[in-house]
């Protein structure tokens, strides 16, 4: 057997309880950190209950005098209809489900049908799916074209677009151009530290969370193993479980991979919320033509996987938010021809937030070259050079601005 040919259809019941709901529900969802609304009935909407503060009375007389109903919060998320579709080359198919299943030793290997066969081709392709979800959950943006996280719009693309128009939002910039890992560390106790006090009185509930990408989360954990203590040692010989800064725990969305395709967002973010403000939400059963379909394409020698669900996410209230996002540089460029030492970097802001931009130049050996004066930045570009160098083996940036709070107007790296 070189291929397989049997075909998998998923629908209603079976499309829930069998393709969807393992994904996105048990530790499945955990895994994202945030609500995942799965199959809600009507609508999808996000709710958030809030208290009335003090309820207490004194018993004098009989009787009620009627209690205020609980303030509630609702944010309706749009839901978008997607589509999944996949193809595999017969032979690359049947090697990769065959990879699946070969270490199981209850599995005839002479006979790849049944149960074990879907359920190895089913996993491939849930997978793809769910990969896909999370990363647009984050960066997506319907204004770019296909196959670039374009499906719907992320939690991201929607905070960028409010907090310039809601009040509530703390927002601020920062630079990763320290010689040192403490910038991390900066930061999350800044968001900490100036997040509304709406936020900050929820920390006794354990919902909160910091979102954070990766270059975040591995300086952070530089900084703790720098800790001159046994057990900050210990952590660095067998790794950390998982980070936390003031009992908050620090979650890494490993964006990593989607740099490449996602310049309109910032690359490097942290974002401190409590976990039940974000919310992801998918629906299978509200509007006809959801399927899963997994089929074998005799004419052009291929399996071929398609799907087609509805889904959305966002967030509720801004004052539940406190985001960081890191200060977008083009990619600094520099040459070394003779002894004329040129850098050029470009830097996309408005308001005029960014004040200067340092250079300094180090040797093979560690040795500091030599250090530039503070320069303005003209039309979001600065440009550089220095007579005189005859070796420089690496060039660092440190970046000036006005305020902690500032504007993109154009994320790009």
């Amino acid at each position: 057997m070189a291929k397989i040919e049997s075909i998998k259809q998923y629908e209603g019941n079976t499309l829930d309880t069998i393709f969807f709901r393992p994904m996105l529900t048990g530790k499945s969802a955990e895994q994202l950190g945030i609500r995942v609304l799965y199959n809600v009935p009507g609508t999808s909407t996000l709710h958030f209950w809030r208290g009335n503060g003090d309820v207490l009375q004194k018993y004098t007389t009989r009787g009620w005098n009627g209690g205020d109903p609980s303030e509630k919060f609702q944010k309706k998320i749009d839901l978008t209809k997607v589509k999944a579709e996949m193809a595999y080359a017969a032979e690359d198919y049947f090697s990769t489900v065959y990879e699946l299943i070969a270490a199981r030793p209850d599995v005839n290997l002479d006979d790849l049908s049944g149960t074990e066969l879907e359920a190895a081709e089913t996993d491939i392709f849930r997978a793809s799916i769910a990969e896909s979800i999370r990363a647009t959950m984050w960066y997506g943006n319907q204004d770019r074209g296909e196959g670039s996280l374009g499906s719907f719009d992320g939690l991201l693309k929607k905070i960028m677009h409010d907090f310039s128009d809601t009040e509530g939002f703390h927002l601020e910039g920062y630079s990763k151009s320290d010689k040192s890992p403490e910038w991390a560390e900066r930061l999350l106790k800044n968001l900490w530290e100036n997040a509304p006090c709406e936020l900050q009185a929820l920390r006794s509930e354990g919902q909160l969370a910091y979102f954070v990408t990766t270059d975040v989360y591995n300086a952070y954990e530089e900084c703790l193993d720098n800790v001159a203590l046994e057990a900050a040692y210990l952590a660095k010989q067998t790794g950390r479980d998982g980070l936390y800064f003031r009992g908050i725990p620090v979650i890494d969305v490993q964006l990593n991979g989607y740099k490449n395709i996602v310049n309109d967002m910032p690359h490097s973010f942290a974002i401190l919320t409590d976990r039940r403000n974000l919310a992801l939400a998918v629906n299978t059963s509200d509007y006809p033509g959801t399927e899963v379909r997994m089929w074998y394409n005799p004419d052009e020698m291929e399996n071929r996987q398609r799907a087609i669900f509805m889904a959305g996410c966002d967030y509720l209230l801004p004052e539940l938010m406190s985001v960081g996002f890191g200060l977008p540089l083009i990619t600094p460029k520099w040459t070394l021809e003779g002894d004329t030492f040129s850098f050029l970097a470009g830097i996309s802001v408005a308001d005029d937030s960014v004040r200067s931009l340092e250079i300094s130049v180090y040797d093979s050996k560690g040795a500091l070259v030599f250090d530039s004066e503070p320069m303005e930045i003209g039309d979001g570009v600065v440009s550089y050079e220095s007579d005189g160098v005859s070796e420089v083996a690496t060039v660092e940036y440190n970046i000036t601005y006005n305020s902690n709070l500032f504007i993109p107007s154009c994320w790009q790296q």
